[in-house]
């Protein structure tokens, strides 16, 4: 028997592709799975809301008659750090927004029989994406997913495509601000910052003639967009742009490789000044946009 753990081999990747019934898998045609970078993290969720059902009991047992699945809710969490690709997962989850099939395997060298167990989900899309970073750190990327099955097996036909370059460094990126979407200019001394985009996906289960308790289709309702950052306070700028605005702003996060993510027609809702003697006062803005676009293209 293995007892596998997170120093073993890990290694995953998806396939995004149009399914002729939501939650298929890619089968066959599909052999080779892109990469998505280095992944630092997998949380596998499934929660079949299990519940107990009592009615008026007959006998002495205080218990119930049985113990039901409701639903079965299949999410998955993502991390991992971003490296120069060919194929970008981000171009999948923002611009073409197909559906995912995604594999894990976990593996112990020397191989054989034993030695390999895969993780695999189908049906799968984005909730929730977020971009962070703080000075001195490499860019970490995080995906909350909703899929529609979760399963197990020990044999794969799917290899993985190449590993992606160097990861993206905190000094790859940065943030610029407009006020009509072309004269650009970095937001300055900024020392973290994050980017959230929420798809709002609406998991919709029917009644069937197969019995599944399983979702027929994800729906994407309303796409938020918002972004958070502190910088050094110098002047009253950014308070002001609080206090005073008129006009929304577009606010842009310059990213490796040519590629970007913008929130269009932003306004700030919080600007926190934090004093604390021990450090320079720093400025916490958070915007709220009205659309979201990008450059994984």
């Amino acid at each position: 028997m293995v007892r596998f753990k997170g120093k073993d081999q890990i290694e995953g990747g998806y396939q995004h592709y149009t399914e002729a019934n939501y939650g298929s898998s890619p089968g066959g045609a599909v052999t080779v799975l892109h990469r998505i970078g280095y992944l630092t993290e997998v949380t596998p969720q499934y929660d079949p809301e299990l519940m107990r059902d009592y009615v008026l009991r007959d006998s002495a047992i205080p218990a119930p008659i049985a113990i039901l699945r409701k639903r079965e809710n299949v999410k998955l969490r993502l991390k991992w750090q971003q490296g120069t690709l060919g194929d970008y997962a981000q171009k999948s989850m923002l611009t073409d927004k197909e559906n995912w099939f995604l594999e894990t395997k976990i593996y112990r060298s020397p191989g054989g029989a034993g030695y390999e167990y895969y993780l695999y989900w189908t049906g799968v899309k984005w909730d929730v994406l977020t971009v962070k970073c703080s000075v001195g750190e490499p860019i970490e990327w995080i995906a909350d997913c909703i899929g529609k099955l979760y399963d197990t097996k020990l044999t794969t036909i799917h290899s993985y495509g190449a590993a992606p370059g160097d990861p993206w460094e905190w000094k790859d990126a940065y943030l610029e601000i407009s006020a009509n979407d072309a004269n650009w200019t970095v937001i300055p001394d900024v020392t973290d910052w994050e980017i959230r985009i929420n798809n709002r996906l609406k998991q919709n289960f029917v009644f069937n003639n197969s019995g599944s308790k399983q979702l027929v289709s994800l729906e994407e309702m309303e796409i938020e967009g918002d972004g958070r950052f502190t910088m050094n306070l110098q002047d009253d700028t950014y308070i002001s742009y609080l206090l005073d605005q008129t006009e929304p702003l577009y606010v842009r996060l310059t990213l490796p490789d040519s590629k970007w993510i913008k929130l269009n027609k932003v306004k700030f809702s919080v600007v926190e000044p934090v004093l604390k003697p021990e450090d320079l006062i720093a400025c916490r803005v958070t915007c709220i946009a009205r659309w979201v676009t990008n450059g994984f293209t």
